[in-house]
């Protein structure tokens, strides 16, 4: 509410004919009497009036997010080296950025096997996101060495399966259950290349408004938060129904 009335006195000022410096003391205090006045008799309308504003504001703001998003989708859409599940030909497509540090992210995966053992038709890639802490980048550094030897999407269930903290002998652990070959394993993740995917997967969420995890893109459409299965299933089966009316 404090916010809604800054922006009601700010948009008040701003229609002002001549600047306050302009105006005696005693004039100033007559239109700050004439200011408060007005809100006390029309504050709803104000209110009202910048609640639109910021509707519209986040109305543009989304449209413009999933603009890019469908760009972003376009210009992966070859790229056959992003860590996914699912079935590679899939007719929709599921984009997660996530940070292992994440609860909701962790929750967020059992939803996603449960929507994956419903929809056969189904392609998932994965975004390593890790923005909540150094943790989450050495997680996410070990995941994608994995990817490298084809195991990311095992090795990835597996550090969220992992409770508690976790360091490189944890790690290692992880990735010997695998069968990964370990000393490969160390000497990828800590690759300039990995570190690069790690920026820009960052850069490309921050592009498209997602600031937080987990963060969804399905066919198009940015899903911000948690969501359960039985949602997800319903935003696939929409999109379905869009690109079937399509062609």
């Amino acid at each position: 509410m404090t916010r809604i009335l800054f922006f009601a006195a700010l948009t008040f000022l701003i229609i002002l004919p001549v600047s306050a410096q302009e105006f005696t003391a005693k004039q100033q205090v007559q239109i700050k009497k004439m200011f408060e006045d007005y809100l006390l008799e029309n504050g709803a309308v104000v209110i009202k009036s910048v609640e639109k504003y910021q509707d519209i504001q986040e109305a543009e703001s989304r449209k413009e997010s999933e603009l890019k998003a469908k760009d972003f989708l376009t210009s992966i859409k070859n790229d056959t080296d992003i860590p996914m599940t699912g079935n590679k030909d899939g007719d929709i497509t599921l984009v997660e950025f996530f940070d292992y540090n994440c609860g909701y992210c962790s929750r967020a995966l059992d939803e996603i096997v449960s929507v994956l053992e419903e929809d056969k038709n189904l392609k998932v890639l994965f975004f390593d996101m890790p923005i909540l802490s150094p943790a989450s980048l050495e997680a996410s550094k070990w995941s994608l060495a994995a990817h490298k030897q084809g195991k990311y999407f095992e090795y990835h269930q597996a550090i969220f399966e992992k409770r508690g903290p976790k360091d490189d002998a944890v790690f290692e652990e992880l990735g010997k259950n695998l069968d990964l070959d370990i000393k490969k394993l160390k000497k990828d993740k800590d690759s300039p290349e990995i570190d690069k995917i790690l920026k820009n997967n960052i850069a490309q969420a921050q592009a498209m408004n997602i600031r937080g995890t987990p963060g969804f893109i399905i066919n198009g459409q940015i899903f911000p938060g948690y969501m359960q299965s039985d949602k997800i299933l319903e935003i696939i089966k929409e999109a379905r129904t869009k690109e079937t009316n399509k062609s």
